[in-house]
């Protein structure tokens, strides 16, 4: 079920029930903050003009950013924020970028059945307090 709300200020929630071929002007106002959906679980979907980009967001029914997409001239930006991430391929997850960082509070782990390999065209560089090799 999806309910509307009209930008900041809750009208009394309308049920609406939305056709994916009759998805119109009617199943979502246009406001000057935006369009809000409501979606199960307390959820709400917006979409807003922040300035020259697009917002995409859905929000927690505690109101924290879930999901946001923003749509910009240089591409769109992702950001998750969740208690866990999960991705599963059957075949591979391939991430390409100028630079990588994977921080972890705890324990940062890398497993694999077969081989894992390191390249790199510079120095690698292991720094800890105690580092074991097998």
């Amino acid at each position: 079920m999806w309910y509307l709300e009209d930008g900041m200020s809750v009208k009394s929630k309308e049920q609406l029930t939305l056709d994916s071929e009759e998805a119109t002007d009617e199943t979502a106002e246009h406001t000057g903050a935006g369009r809000e959906l409501y979606l199960r679980e307390g959820r709400t979907l917006r979409i807003d003009d922040a300035g020259r980009d697009e917002l995409l967001e859905i929000r927690s029914s505690s109101g924290q950013v879930e999901l946001r997409i923003k749509l910009t001239e240089e591409g769109p930006v992702l950001q998750m924020e969740s208690a866990r991430l999960q991705l599963k391929a059957t075949e591979s997850v391939e991430i390409a970028s100028k630079r990588v960082e994977i921080t972890a509070s705890e324990t940062l782990s890398l497993k694999s059945e077969n081989e894992i390999k390191a390249d790199a065209e510079g120095e690698v560089r292991v720094n800890g307090k105690m580092i074991y090799l097998n």
